[in-house]
């Protein structure tokens, strides 16, 4: 019944998707993963729905920026106010930007004010892996993951080697990249950093007939910085530091400002500290301290915030007699300001918040079962305390076949914006408070194949949703229900990816008379997924991806049409150390919005030189 319902009435590429298996863009997925359960853990042993996009991967998608590489992703949707820097949304699991929680090397990097990490900011050409967890986290990880984990994996200096790539493109687009690890003598210290440099001149990107139309290009010019060390200490104890920062500059429209004042300054920086090393045999501790910033200024006007979010994690793993526990503690403290927000006439009401969180897991493992149990308590300044659950069961039914089952509390409290804006803040708002469940059935072959298919369900009681004036409100409740499958498979030497997600994602509000209406959830659609497809052949490389997206509403109710588009790479080694590479992207130039009147690239061409050698 789901499906024909689903299916009534859509386009004919949308009933053609609904055949075809669709493409986790992931190469082999790694033996270890880290965000399933906060510890590095073989992934064959998780009892989430996670996928995994490693360095390989990122490098042969060609993708210019981190949104469009997760737009490939299964349960991932993407939305952008135009092209590279634009404002840029996720959606996962049918779940809007602030649902989903973002970590870069185990640290929360939130925008306090809005609640999403602003992954326009971020440069991808700093990015080594990343880890994507599907499906409701705040009983490991606390407020806004109800949709997710989204985990961000810096540049490692795991092997001696330099590095960098110059390209460039439509759009008078150039990129430069450059990077080094280093290992001492004794191989127990390890050094990295990497710089890099984006430039384009963009595009239009609203729409005559907007509102914010204005007759020009918008560009964009980013630089990024990302450094590591590690050390190991005689007693095996590893120290560690991480750095990721970019600073930037975006044009953009709208209709308060001009073409030579609508521009948008930003910078944004990630700092990750951590100890960790084996108190006991069966004892194992980690220190983790970070501090993460996303500050921005308007030219046009003064709305200037400054953020800073500071946090202290304490993680423990025992192994038990039976099973293993898994203790942790957490404090994050975020404060903002800057002109318009603790400055100026209309100031937010209040500027910092502190959370204190405490959370246990204990999982064992039994004749092909495996369980999992995990409980957390948040206690939020000016909210009050939100405790979670979350409960896993697998079961290995053959050697590469595994059948499971989980349920999980979430909740997200309201942002400083949701709160306190002066341009649309509400503080009678509630927090958001979930219940999801899963089910799936997956298989991973020895030869690298998979197939993983989910059936998921998530309530979120009290989801704060924009109305037509953009005034967070609390909804009655809201419901994503649907399956995904990804399936990954090589055939006549090519190797097929694929990835395809139907979900119905609908909000219930209530008028003042107690009627309820029951709508769409904006910028979400019924079905999505894409297709895509590697092959080598000696020097040669070439890979074709095609992403599918229906039909979505906006925040007014604007009609936003389906599309489907190609992007082509290829890359030809010239040696060893060298390599030719080249994007078509968009090859059918095809006319689609993610955001209401605003436009997407059309057909763009990059080309470049990428080495790597020790």
């Amino acid at each position: 019944m789901f499906f024909s319902r689903f299916a009534a009435g859509r386009r004919p590429w949308a009933a053609i998707a609904l055949c075809l298996p669709l493409p986790v863009f992931s190469q082999t997925l790694p033996e270890v993963v880290v965000t399933a359960t906060r510890a590095e853990r073989p992934i064959a042993e998780t009892l989430v729905d996670i996928s995994v996009i490693d360095s390989q991967e990122i490098a042969r998608a060609g993708a210019t920026s981190l949104p469009e590489l997760l737009r490939a992703s299964a349960g991932i949707e993407i939305t952008q106010n135009g092209g590279a820097g634009a404002l840029s949304g996720v959606f996962l699991r049918g779940t809007k930007n602030a649902q989903a929680l973002v970590l870069i090397d185990g640290i929360r990097i939130e925008n306090p004010m809005g609640g999403g990490a602003n992954l326009e900011y971020l440069p991808l050409a700093m990015i080594d892996r990343i880890e994507i967890v599907r499906g409701p986290a705040s009983a490991l990880y606390g407020s806004g993951a109800i949709g997710g984990v989204i985990q961000i994996f810096t540049r490692a200096g795991d092997q001696p080697a330099v590095h960098a790539l110059a390209g460039a493109g439509s759009q008078s687009t150039t990129q430069l990249q450059a990077g080094f690890s280093r290992a001492g003598n004794d191989g127990r210290t390890r050094l990295w950093a990497s710089a890099s440099n984006d430039r384009t001149a963009g595009f239009e990107a609203t729409r005559p007939g907007s509102p914010d139309y204005q007759a020009d290009r918008d560009g964009h010019r980013r630089v990024g910085l990302s450094a590591g060390l590690t050390h190991r200490l005689d007693s095996g104890w590893q120290l560690g530091a991480s750095l990721l920062a970019s600073d930037g500059r975006t044009d953009y429209d709208d209709a308060f400002s001009t073409p030579s004042t609508a521009r948008l300054s930003y910078r944004s920086s990630a700092l990750s500290l951590s100890a960790r090393g084996q108190v006991t045999q069966a004892w194992s501790t980690e220190v983790r301290a970070g501090q993460t910033g996303i500050d921005y200024r308007y030219q046009a006007f003064s709305f200037a915030p400054r953020t800073d979010s500071q946090s202290l994690v304490w993680l423990n793993s025992l192994r038990l007699p039976v099973g293993r526990l898994d203790l942790g503690f957490e404090q994050v403290r975020q404060h903002i300001a800057g002109d318009g927000v603790s400055d100026g006439d209309s100031p937010y009401q209040r500027t910092s918040r502190r959370t204190d969180s405490a959370f246990a897991a204990w999982e064992v493992a039994r004749a092909g079962h495996r369980l999992r149990l995990q409980v957390r308590n948040d206690r939020i300044a000016s909210v009050g305390s939100e405790p979670t659950a979350a409960i896993g069961w697998g079961w290995q039914l053959a050697p590469e076949w595994m059948l499971r089952a989980s349920w999980a509390s979430a909740f997200r409290a309201p942002t400083f914006d949701d709160l306190y804006s002066p341009f649309g803040g509400n503080p009678a708002l509630r927090a958001e408070r979930s219940r999801g469940a899963e089910a799936a059935i997956e298989h991973r072959g020895s030869g690298g194949e998979s197939v993983r298919l989910v059936a998921f369900a998530n309530r979120i009681r009290d989801a704060i949703e924009l109305d037509g004036d953009y005034v967070p409100r609390n909804l009655a409740q809201a419901r994503v229900r649907g399956m995904s499958l990804e399936a990954r498979q090589r055939l006549a030497g090519i190797e097929w990816r694929a990835n395809l997600t139907l979900q119905q994602a609908q909000g219930e509000r209530e008028d003042a008379a107690g009627a309820v209406a029951v709508e769409r959830l904006a910028r979400r659609a019924r079905a999505f997924g894409g297709l895509g497809a590697h092959w080598r052949s000696g020097p040669l490389r070439t890979s074709a991806q095609w992403i599918l997206q229906g039909d979505r509403i906006d925040t007014r109710g604007e009609r936003l049409a389906g599309y489907g588009i190609v992007d082509l790479t290829a890359g030809w080694q010239l040696s060893p150390q060298w390599e030719l590479f080249g994007r078509l992207g968009n090859a059918g130039a095809r006319q689609y919005e993610t955001a209401s009147g605003f436009n997407m690239p059309g057909r763009t061409l990059f080309a470049g030189l990428r080495y790597s050698g020790r």
